[in-house]
């Protein structure tokens, strides 16, 4: 089992995930002591913000009766884990409150040192010398996007233009870098058929929108035409899975499964839900768990292709202290204990960072595969 796993049940219901050691073990090979730059574990539940007056709950409404029921399900599944395990519930940070200023996460590891395995090369076993990477020119194609292939085993060290940034591509993976739908003819050209498609859509939010933290779209029109752009249907393989991220807005989720929805226009079923639990460092939700106004959790709705429309749709809860703001955890070691094939084909749309092995598409797909988000912790 992968290291960043820290806590899993016996059938892979409940798992507790890290999210810095998810992203480091996705890059395939790495040199040791190489750590992604986190932000701090948050320590104690965030003050609820709750409305106070009868008034305003009215106003705000109620928690539907499939919220309730989540609600339940989460406080039975954080009960179940607190019951078997007595470990950490994240792995020692490399935090800063910026990048370029990192500093060790200074609280008391309750593990050995020894116990910390870097990423090593899964074919022998051996930990990647620390190497300067070979420099590759990512060269802007008509459609305003870029297309590159990283055949080696090794590293490769991204420039545009006259960029001097400096970055890693991982092994045996492939970036599509630009606008959906500027790029959209070249992955039409170029892309193969996915086992796996996962997508985090750039769902219409306020917080984000105020922190300017990523490009989103404003309104559910937009995201409904950009997410129907993609050709899903004609990349998706047969018994294929697709996971998408869905903020807590019952109108995304609709947009989904609805009769005539994009899960019927993907051909695809809903077969699972992926419930991502988030908590503070002590494994407390963030929040109140019933909470009306702010959510301690985030789903991924997983669809297969050529599934059975059904009832019975499993829950999975991934428990997880959050990191950076929008920061997912890397999945691909969950989602291989679920397809459990050998070299399958799979591609992250509107990604942020890449994955050994995998496609990665959308306009930030180098966001933090940059050196600046990176230290290499032998030399702090």
């Amino acid at each position: 089992m992968a290291s960043c796993i820290l806590y899993q049940n016996l059938d892979a219901s409940i798992s507790i995930i890290d999210i810095p050691r998810s992203i480091e073990e996705a890059q395939g090979l790495t040199s040791p002591g190489r750590r992604l730059i986190s932000s701090e574990p948050l320590k104690n539940p965030y003050p609820s913000v709750e409305p106070k007056t009868e008034t305003a709950r009215e106003k705000l409404g109620r928690l539907s009766l499939n919220e309730l029921l989540l609600s339940k399900h989460l406080q039975f599944a954080l009960e179940d884990v607190k019951g078997e395990y007595q470990g950490e519930w994240c792995l020692p940070r490399v935090v800063t409150s910026e990048f370029g200023g990192a500093r060790h996460d200074c609280r008391k590891r309750k593990r050995e040192d020894s116990e910390y395995e870097s990423v090593r090369d899964e074919k022998t076993n051996a930990a990647v010398p620390n190497v300067s990477p070979e420099v590759v020119h990512l060269e802007v194609n008509a459609s305003g996007g870029i297309l590159y292939h990283n055949s080696k085993e090794e590293f490769l060290s991204p420039r545009t233009g006259s960029d001097e940034k400096r970055g890693m591509i991982p092994p045996k993976s492939t970036l599509l870098c630009g606008d959906i739908f500027t790029t959209r003819d070249t992955f039409i050209t170029s892309a193969p058929q996915f086992h796996l498609i996962i997508l985090d859509p750039p769902w219409p939010n306020r917080s984000a929108r105020r922190k300017k933290s990523y490009g989103i779209s404003y309104g559910s029109s937009e995201i409904q035409e950009l997410l129907l752009s993609i050709p899903i249907r004609d990349h998706l393989a047969e018994g294929g899975l697709i996971g998408v991220w869905i903020t807590n807005k019952e109108a995304f989720r609709d947009m989904l499964l609805h009769p005539g929805g994009l899960f019927d226009e993907w051909g695809v079923s809903l077969v699972e839900e992926w419930i991502w639990l988030k908590t503070t460092a002590t494994g407390e939700p963030f929040c109140a768990l019933d909470s009306v106004w702010r959510k301690p959790y985030e789903i991924l709705l997983v669809g297969k292709r050529g599934a059975q429309h059904s009832e019975d749709v499993k829950r999975r809860v991934l428990v997880a202290v959050p990191d950076l703001h929008s920061r997912k955890p890397n999945l691909k070691p969950l989602f291989d204990h679920v397809i459990q094939k050998v070299g399958y084909e799979a591609l992250e749309i509107f990604a942020r960072n890449m994955t050994a092995g995998w496609w990665a598409w959308g306009n930030e797909v180098l966001k933090f595969q940059m050196d600046e988000c990176w230290t290499d912790t032998e030399h702090n």
